[in-house]
């Protein structure tokens, strides 16, 4: 089992020899790890009263005074490091002639204990240790140093999950040191050598701590430093596939060109890692990195995402200030007409749902950051303009565009909270729910304050089926900024999905009060108003979003609530424009069929209809495989024209995701009375009904006559109150 040099923590049963009694103010000392440097106490701190890891130089004669210049440099160095990956250090002193320092005591393991105790990690969940050690090396480096010792034995995981980067012994300053010392087994070939500590070297002894944390053993393996210079001489060295076969290649591709023989074929940075990581997390889904199974609650509003806008605005607008601004590539100056092209790129985001605010935005921010690839703020603004538009348009062509620029943001200014918003609320609308945690844990250790993060972790409870929370989450978001329509309009939305139509109507009309030009909060009243079975008024509000912004997603609500009305024909008008906007959107087609199903269109034209809509929603279901309503609309249109064996499969994971959703279920028992299985469609319109689903609804729909008629119905489905609705 690999041991660090000086470990921060202990297990709770750690012996309590040879524990002083008191060392300076710092009272109740347990010593919990020792070492070649110096010793670890667990000691109560009166002046923060709460315990502290202390670090005391151990005395060693005429040794004594370089090793306590070593550990207040170790002390210097951690205290310029801030990043929620780090062990902060509260302060360092001398008593009693010894020098020591005091930081947070970590209950937890090193990651090298864990493999001992518990066997090899599997592949997603050294990738993500890997993440959150990439970062804290990041900003060791960001702060001007290299840590020189990155090993499993000095990454601790706390009990809670956080992964720390500890024991900063041998870190010195960017050239300040040609002293190539280590752990032998993760220093690389250079440094066998002794040329000195490079960040390469540091991404080399990453890539051995994956190998090790996948495989519990070393890429290149030997007694003392002689051995292992023969071994890298000689090409002796195991491939990761061989050991662990299973493994994503994807993965594997990282580890082994972290750990390459020659530093110029490894990343060139923590954050080039960070994003190679990253991306076999997200390619290899379904081959052995897939997020673990949650069940979300509902599938969210195209207008809940652009919560990350919120709060996101004052955190770039400092972050501007501090930075000097675009270069011109020689003398530094900043170039006045690309700041004056962020300002205008970033005032468009802020107002995104201006008419074309966000197309207009996206190539605006493009050519900013082809000018000056190293600003942050820009990459952050144009991840988040991305991911606006994937929820908004619902096409994946957008996903990757706002994952890339978001990390790229990220390995230039790890301290940017608004882009590990981002990548949440990306992370967690396309199901990867590990990894959206993981984002906005960091973006909260960065700035609890983040209305932002507050709002996506409100979206990702949702989905996770957490539901009990996101009332508290949100109201915490909107009361750290009550004039953010964003927030309130996703507060809104969470009282809607609940069917709580008044309390969801009085957060809209707020919104509409706050930004009385904005479409969307007049579309969110036109949602409240079909709930409640006002059709007429809400066709009204849909028309009056369409004043304001006549997009495709308006004109298709609108339709939607005009073939509920039964005016097919208006409906059909409405629908045509909205697919003209925006041919590839599968849910108007899918509509569209269903209002030619119900004007006894051609059976030809009606099928081919809803074959398009699941052609369009093909590349969709990729991305989000655990959408519960994109699930029920593909299994209905499925069920149209009459393939049963492609449509119950998708019903069924529909209803075990949704089983207390009332559109959901209502879909599902629609299709299964086009299968004709009357008994599956009266046991799930009851479900519906139960959960609050509309029978005044359920009665309009010419396709459930017949089951209207079943004797059993009414025994089996009684009148409810208005159904959450469905808002894609």
């Amino acid at each position: 089992m690999e041991t660090p040099e000086l470990e921060t923590r202990a297990p709770a049963d750690s012996p309590d020899s040879e524990a002083l009694a008191h060392w300076g103010s710092f009272e109740r000392l347990q010593r919990v790890g020792r070492g070649s440097f110096g010793e670890v106490y667990r000691a109560f701190d009166p002046a923060l009263q709460r315990y502290v890891a202390l670090k005391l130089l151990r005395s060693r004669g005429h040794e004594q005074e370089s090793e306590a210049s070593a550990l207040l440099r170790e002390a210097r160095a951690i205290a310029r490091v801030r990043h929620p990956n780090v062990v902060p250090i509260y302060g360092v002193d001398r008593h009693d002639g010894r020098v020591g320092f005091w930081s947070d005591f970590v209950q937890g393991q090193t990651l090298g204990e864990l493999v001992a105790t518990q066997g090899v990690m599997g592949p997603r969940e050294a990738a993500l240790v890997g993440i959150d050690v990439c970062r804290a090396a990041g900003a060791v480096h960001a702060a001007g140093f290299l840590h020189r010792d990155i090993k499993a034995g000095n990454v601790m995981r706390e009990q809670g999950g956080r992964i720390l980067l500890m024991d900063f012994g041998l870190t010195h300053e960017h050239g300040a040191g040609e002293d190539s010392s280590g752990t032998p087994a993760y220093m690389a070939p250079e440094l066998l050598l002794g040329q000195p500590a490079t960040i390469a070297s540091e991404i080399y002894a990453i890539g051995v701590m994956l190998f090790y944390l996948l495989t519990a053993r070393y890429p290149v393996e030997g007694i003392d430093l002689a051995q292992l210079r023969a071994a890298h001489a000689s090409g002796r060295r195991r491939m990761l596939l061989d050991i662990r076969p299973d493994l994503p290649e994807a993965l594997a591709r990282v580890v082994e060109t972290a750990i390459s023989a020659l530093p110029g074929k490894r990343f060139a940075s923590a954050g080039q890692m960070i994003a190679a990581l990253s991306g076999a997390l997200g390619v290899a889904s379904g081959a052995g990195l897939e997020a673990p199974s949650a069940k979300p609650r509902m599938h969210r509003a195209w207008m809940l995402t652009p919560v990350v806008l919120a709060a996101a605005a004052v955190l770039l607008v400092v972050v501007v200030q501090r930075r000097a601004g675009p270069r011109d590539g020689t003398s530094g100056t900043p170039v006045a007409g690309q700041q004056e092209d962020y300002r205008r790129a970033h005032d468009l985001l802020t107002h995104y749902y201006r008419p074309q605010a966000l197309e207009t935005a996206i190539p605006l921010l493009e050519h900013i950051v082809a000018q000056d690839a190293e600003f942050a703020p820009a990459l952050a603004d144009l991840g988040r303009a991305n991911l606006l538009q994937f929820t908004q348009q619902r096409e994946t062509k957008y996903i990757e565009p706002a994952r890339v620029s978001s990390l790229r943001a990220l390995a230039l200014a790890p301290g940017l909270a608004s882009a590990h918003v981002t990548l949440g609320y990306l992370y967690a609308y396309t199901d990867q729910y590990d990894l959206a945690s993981h984002e906005l844990d960091s973006a909260l250790h960065l700035d609890r304050f983040n209305a932002a993060a507050y709002g996506a972790m409100a979206e990702l409870q949702t989905r996770q089926g957490r539901t009990e929370l996101v009332e508290g989450t949100l109201q915490k978001g909107v009361n750290l900024a009550p004039d953010d329509w964003l927030l309130i309009m996703q507060l809104g939305t969470h009282y809607l999905d609940g069917g709580q139509w008044a309390q969801a109507g009085e957060q809209f009309h707020h919104a509409v009060d706050l930004v009385p030009d904005n479409p969307r909060a007049y579309n969110n009243v036109g949602l409240v108003y079909r709930g409640q079975d006002r059709l007429d008024d809400a066709a009204a509000a849909f028309r009056k979003a369409i004043d304001l912004e006549p997009t495709f997603l308006h004109f298709r609500n609108l339709g939607m609530v005009l073939s509920e009305s039964g005016k097919y024909q208006e409906a059909s008008e409405a629908l045509r424009r909205s697919i003209q906007m925006r041919p590839n959107q599968y849910r108007a087609w899918g509509l569209l069929a269903s209002v030619s199903a119900n004007q006894h269109a051609d059976a030809t034209t009606v099928r081919d209809t809803y074959l398009k809509a699941i052609a369009l929603a093909a590349d969709l279901l990729k991305e989000t495989p655990k959408d519960e309503y994109l699930l029920a609309d593909v299994g209905e249109y499925y069920a149209a024209v009459g393939k049963e064996k492609e449509s119950l499969p998708l019903l069924a994971q529909a209803a075990a995701l949704a089983p207390g959703i009332p559109e959901v279920l209502y879909h599902v028992a629609v299709a299964y009375e086009m299968l004709q299985r009357r008994d599956a469609a009266l046991y799930y319109l009851a479900k519906a009904t139960t959960a609050g689903y509309s029978s005044a609804a359920i009665a309009r729909n010419p396709r459930l006559a017949a089951v209207l008629a079943d004797p059993r119905y009414a025994s089996n489905v009684g009148a409810g109150p208005p159904a959450p609705l469905h808002r894609r």
